[in-house]
């Protein structure tokens, strides 16, 4: 009896190892597998619905399958350890790592976010320019802001930039991409002027004169020392 209980042990952890084995296809690359919602560089949306991952024997390269609509086009995301990038491209799915073209001209890399339920593009053959998971676009996170840093937390003339930002920049495709820009490099340029007081001063003279036409584009009420 014991014995028996041993191997039907012994059975049930196997059967449960190899099933984890057989789910976990690629680290690298089951992040991208859902829905997403793509915009293209002209404005217009497209969804991509990616299924499955494929790993290579010795683990150097992973491909994720995807379907692109409208038109039922097959594509693949392509990642090579060796360049620790994600780069699409437009072909079937019996197209195997061997018959991939080889010049990194012929994709677009795909820059996901840390949380990977988003990316960017970088441009290249394909008119990429961003996209998400599900249906709704999520909103930049509020992060690190260059112009708080250099004019100071309480400075009443963050409200009018805050109000071109979401009044004017939010509303279209490029608007949104600069907002998303600004807050990644926000950190940097801190951490510049941090080590630079010069480079400080020279940007919130810059910044402070361009106030005035962001005043004028959100026709709102100046601070009296604009």
């Amino acid at each position: 009896m014991g014995k028996t209980v041993k191997r039907l042990t012994c059975s049930a952890l196997i059967f449960f190892f190899l099933s984890g084995v057989a789910l976990a296809q690629s680290e690298y690359l089951d992040g991208w597998i859902g829905q997403w919602t793509v915009r293209m560089d002209n404005g217009s949306i497209v969804t991509w619905d990616i299924n499955s991952t494929w790993v290579s024997d010795t683990g150097k390269s992973h491909i994720a399958y995807g379907i692109k609509n409208p038109g039922a086009v097959e594509f693949q995301i392509y990642y090579g350890i060796l360049f620790s990038k994600h780069f699409y491209i437009e072909a079937t799915h019996d197209t195997t790592i061997y018959d991939l073209p080889t010049d990194f001209s012929e994709y677009t890399e795909l820059v996901p976010a840390d949380d990977f339920l988003s990316f960017t593009a970088k441009a290249g053959k394909y008119p990429i320019e961003s996209g998400w998971q599900g249906d709704e676009e999520p909103v930049p996170e509020p992060g690190p802001c260059v112009a708080s840093y250099l004019l100071g937390e309480d400075d009443p003339r963050l409200d009018i930039l805050r109000q071109f930002r979401n009044n004017t920049l939010s509303t279209s495709p490029s608007g949104t991409k600069m907002i998303y820009i600004y807050y990644a490099a926000s950190e940097s340029i801190i951490a510049v002027c941090e080590g630079n007081p010069a480079a400080k001063l020279s940007l919130k003279l810059i910044l402070e004169s361009v106030l005035r036409a962001v005043y004028f584009s959100c026709n709102s009420s100046a601070d009296s020392r604009l």
